[in-house]
């Protein structure tokens, strides 16, 4: 063994072995300090795009839910003013109906007409004085609410033998497994290698069974499920996935064995359309045009392609709505829940990663007059008129039923998108901590090893300058 003293070998490598042990045990004390394990990019790249993706998606849903809510406030404001119009009206009709059997005398009339004239005065107060966050619930504007939130990633042309720009990831937070499968993507890889992958994950349960990596007729990729009541949300930083805006055309091709339905409140009828292996919406269109000749949809029910390559279901039959839902991956990827009271239902083809829905209920301006039940003749004076208000206090009877009803319906529907909305925000939530947060049980005995290391370390460094002292002996 050879005796040196210009390089202390054995110092130089305890010093090394400490300065590691600080920088893991400075790491460890801010993963405990902040309960991420995840604190900058340099800790984990990918873990942080992953886990800042699902923050947003889990914002999104949170405002989403907050939106269905106050719509469903708004809507139950509504329905409250409504119930109490229902109830002046019953008044009405018993008023009404004593007036019309001609034995009242003049006075009686006058009486029975002046609180008539009061009831509708107080309807046409309800219809001035409601309000919901400041704004009139009954000025007959459509109130629009903006929920639920689905992601899809796409792209025109792509194919299973294109190329990602490398440097980015793709995920896919499951809600029914709880787990976020990521792929890091590099030059090199396919679109090919990451279906595989997506399968690899598939079988080992990351992803539940329904997941699929497929391309629609536009050549777009598509990342989903036909798992029952599953959501995924789909992130990505490669720019091979950046979607370009594409539009749709009434040729472009629907998936075989996709259905989409048309509820028509106007005919009482439902549309059903089964998408074949060549069929297009211009085959969805003409079938649409036959159910109106048939009497299943009303005649102001009408399909077009907007400006913005959106395919546009709407009517213009006055106090109509229309019902519309598809699970084709073309027309799903806002999947709205559906529009009433002659609003348009759009349905994407862009494939836009996270999307929104609106559900637009119609809440009538709300007056004696818009009742049917003003005007100079509506009066309890003499029998004819009594008859004649009795005919018009029961159509408006009718009128804040059928109000009632579709305000109702509206409530349903944004009360089942809350639930949903929490149970994904839940869901997602869990999958965030799973990537982001430290694990404070092994943190903690990653801190009592890295502090013996560093006490042992020192000693060592210590024990490796003394060495170097003994030299001396040597020469004494």
């Amino acid at each position: 063994m050879s005796i040196q003293v210009l390089n202390n070998v054995s110092s130089l490598l305890a010093e090394n072995a400490v300065s590691n042990t600080q920088a893991s045990q400075q790491s460890t004390l801010q993963q405990l300090s902040t309960g991420l394990k995840i604190n900058s990019g340099a800790d984990d790249a990918a873990g942080l795009s992953i886990a800042d993706g699902l923050g947003a998606n889990i914002a999104a849903l949170t405002q989403s839910g907050q939106n269905a809510s106050n719509g469903i406030g708004l809507l139950q404001t509504a329905d409250g003013a409504l119930s109490q119009v229902t109830t002046q009206l019953n008044r009405a009709v018993t008023l009404a109906t004593e007036a019309s059997n001609g034995g009242l005398t003049t006075s009686q009339a006058q009486a029975a007409n002046t609180e008539f004239q009061s009831i509708l005065n107080e309807i046409n107060q309800i219809g001035q004085t409601t309000n919901f966050n400041g704004t009139s619930v009954f000025s007959g504007s459509t109130p629009s609410v903006t929920s639920n939130i689905y992601a899809e990633s796409a792209q025109t042309g792509l194919t299973s033998n294109s190329l990602f720009t490398g440097g980015g990831s793709v995920s896919i937070a499951d809600a029914t497994t709880g787990q976020t499968f990521s792929y890091a993507t590099s030059a090199t890889s396919t679109i090919g290698n990451l279906q595989t992958a997506v399968q690899g994950a598939v079988a080992a349960g990351t992803l539940s069974a329904g997941t699929s990596v497929n391309f629609n007729s536009q050549g777009q990729l598509v990342i989903g499920t036909s798992t029952p009541g599953d959501e995924d949300v789909v992130t990505s930083t490669d720019t091979a996935l950046t979607e370009p805006g594409a539009a749709a055309t009434l040729t472009t091709g629907l998936t075989n064995g996709s259905v989409t339905t048309i509820a028509d409140s106007a005919t009482g009828g439902t549309f059903k359309f089964t998408a074949g292996a060549t069929s297009t919406l211009t085959d969805l269109n003409t079938s649409i045009t036959a159910a109106i000749t048939a009497g299943t949809l009303s005649a102001g029910t009408a399909a077009s392609i907007n400006g913005a390559g959106q395919l546009v279901i709407s009517t213009t039959t006055s106090g109509d709505s229309l019902q519309v839902s598809s699970n084709d991956p073309l027309l799903a990827g806002f999947n709205p829940t559906g529009s009433t009271g002659n609003a348009a239902t759009v349905f994407t083809s862009d494939g836009t990663v996270g999307g929104s829905a609106a559900l637009t209920t119609n809440i009538s301006a709300l007056s004696a007059n818009a009742l049917g039940l003003g005007g100079s003749n509506t009066d309890l004076l003499t029998t004819n008129n009594a008859q004649s208000a009795l005919d018009a206090i029961t159509s408006a009877i009718n009128q804040v039923a059928a109000q009632r009803g579709s305000i109702g319906a509206g409530v349903n529907q944004l009360t089942a998108d809350t639930n949903v909305e929490t149970t994904q925000v839940q869901n997602l939530t869990s999958a965030q901590n799973n990537v982001q947060n430290a694990n404070i049980a092994s943190t903690t005995a990653n801190l009592t090893q890295y502090s013996v290391l560093e006490q042992t370390g020192f000693a060592a460094l210590s024990q490796s300058q003394q060495a170097e002292q003994n030299v001396l002996k040597l020469l004494q």
